[in-house]
C-alpha cells in the first residue's frame, strides 16, 4: 500500500527508495483523492525508507501546500537518521512537524480536537 486515506487524514507510506520514479508515481496515485477530499492531516511514514534525493523533498513540499491554505498540517514520521539530516538541510522542519510515532500524531490531534 503506498497510502491511505481516511477522514481527513492522508498517510503516504514511502518506498525503500525515494526517487524521482516514486515520487512522480506516488503525486499520480494519488491525486484524484487530493482534489477530491478535505484533507487535515497529511503524514508522510518512512518507516522503510532508507535513501531519498531532492524528489522526496519536492514531493513533500508539493503535497503541504495543497493542504495548508486550507488549514491542515503535515508530518513526517519514523526519520531514520539519514533522511533526518537531509530534511534539516532541506529546512523542510520549518513547515512541517516531526514525530517519532504515529501515536504522537494522534496524540496532537486529540489536544486539537480533532481525533476521537
Amino acid at each position: 500500500m503506498d497510502y491511505q486515506y481516511k477522514n481527513g487524514v492522508f498517510i503516504y507510506y514511502l518506498p525503500k527508495e525515494l526517487d524521482h520514479y516514486y515520487a512522480d508515481k506516488l503525486k499520480r496515485k494519488s491525486e484524484e483523492t487530493f482534489v477530491k477530499e478535505k484533507i487535515n492531516y497529511l503524514i508522510f511514514d518512512f518507516s522503510n525508507t532508507k535513501f531519498m534525493d531532492s524528489s522526496g523533498i519536492g514531493l513533500i513540499t508539493g503535497r503541504f501546500r495543497r493542504i495548508y491554505d486550507n488549514g491542515g498540517q503535515t508530518y513526517v514520521v519514523n526519520v531514520n537518521q539519514n533522511i533526518d539530516k537531509l530534511l534539516k538541510l532541506s529546512g523542510i522542519y520549518s513547515i512541517i512537524k516531526k514525530k517519532n510515532t504515529k501515536e504522537d500524531i494522534i496524540e496532537e490531534m486529540i489536544k486539537g480536537g480533532y481525533y476521537e
